[in-house]
């Protein structure tokens, strides 16, 4: 599980698609390669209020956005942030497709899927994905709500991300 730097919708028929980029050296980008799908997770500004020990906002965005989960277990560190990871809800249709776990809370859940290639843009790759999904604890879930999710600006003036987009270590 991992932050994304980029993530837009460009799409809305004949089918939702989003352009997603993924840092090619996380564990993400490898699962995402592999399995040509994942879960966007559109975090709500509540994620970034969890405090670390410290009393720092935005704990658990370094969690999943300041290391790889090839060198910290992030399950681990998010369960102790008191989000532990869960399934989400079987549809039925999909039995015995294994999507990934997801963060509790979410604004809502986008399964993708790749279509296409990955289009090598250097340090990421941005990825053209086609929306099968979409998850939330309401009945109905309104487009305009993706507005409402965390977003890159909120983070940086918190201080939990740089201009740069890089996660800010506690402390500075």
């Amino acid at each position: 599980m991992n932050i994304l730097t980029y993530a837009s919708p460009v799409s809305i028929r004949p089918h939702r698609m989003w352009a997603i980029s993924l840092y090619k050296e996380t564990l993400s980008y490898a699962n995402f390669v592999r399995e040509r799908r994942g879960v966007l997770q559109l975090l709500k500004p509540e994620h970034a209020d969890c405090k670390s020990k410290e009393g720092e906002m935005g704990e658990l965005i370094r969690v999943l956005g300041g290391s790889s989960g090839r060198d910290a277990d992030k399950r681990e560190a998010c369960k102790e942030l008191g989000y532990a990871w869960e399934r989400l809800p079987d549809e039925g249709a999909e039995k015995g497709i294994n999507w990934p776990e997801v963060l509790p809370s979410c604004a809502y859940y986008l399964k993708l899927e790749l279509v296409g290639e990955l289009i090598d843009c250097g340090s990421h790759d941005v990825a053209l994905c086609k929306v099968v999904a979409m998850i939330s604890d309401r009945e109905v879930v309104d487009a305009a709500e993706e507005l409402d999710s965390l977003s890159t600006r909120q983070l940086r003036e918190m201080k939990v991300i740089s201009e740069l987009g890089r996660v800010v270590p506690c402390g500075e």
